[in-house]
């Protein structure tokens, strides 16, 4: 359950970050843009409500709804990503928008580091040195994710590349990086907890 609420909450918090970008530039936009731009704050806000719907709704109803919280947020995710670039587009400001989604993936990565490292507390004295050790490899694993990014966003800055397509694709990678490292430190951090 922790891991689809920690990758469930990742991708939602970068729909708000999305949203975000799009509000904070709403005044720099003509009035047509500033209309899809408007239309695209609401949709991003009711996805993300409906979201945060879907985690609550598995977190009451435990792990046999987990599978069908997971597919409705991989829909709801695909229809993000499917409009991602024109948002970004609105913007004439691909940086914007990179930038907010960004962060919200570098806070994900906190917050999950963060959360592991309370959970410490809970394992058993004789497994604590592993569960410690597991969650030393995932801040480990947020810091080279955070300095691939930062290094791509540097590469993409001198070359002059602000494409959607690129950015996205960094973005991507970093995401990607994050659910693997997840997927491996619950596993790990819950055999700890069980022995």
């Amino acid at each position: 359950m922790n891991v689809f609420v920690d990758w469930a909450k990742a991708r939602l918090d970068e729909m708000a970050a999305n949203a975000g970008a799009l509000q904070a530039n709403l005044d720099k936009l003509d009035a047509n843009s500033r209309a899809q731009a408007e239309q695209a704050i609401a949709q991003l806000n009711q996805w993300v409500e409906q979201g945060q719907r879907d985690i609550k709704t598995a977190q009451a109803q435990g792990e046999a709804s987990v599978a069908q919280a997971k597919a409705d947020m991989e829909t709801l995710w695909a229809n993000f990503q499917n409009n991602a670039g024109d948002w970004a587009g609105l913007l004439k400001d691909n940086q914007a928008m990179f930038q907010a989604r960004a962060q919200a993936q570098v806070q994900a990565w906190q917050d999950t580091v963060n959360a592991y490292m309370a959970r410490v507390n809970d394992v058993h004295d004789k497994n604590k040195a592993q569960a410690q050790a597991q969650v030393a490899q995932l801040q480990a694993d947020a810091k080279k994710a955070q300095a691939d990014l930062a290094a791509k966003v540097d590469e993409m800055t001198k070359a002059g590349q602000s494409s959607w397509a690129a950015m996205s694709d960094a973005l991507d990678q970093s995401r990607n990086a994050f659910a693997k490292s997840l997927e491996t430190a619950a596993k790990n951090f819950n055999d700890a907890m069980k022995s």
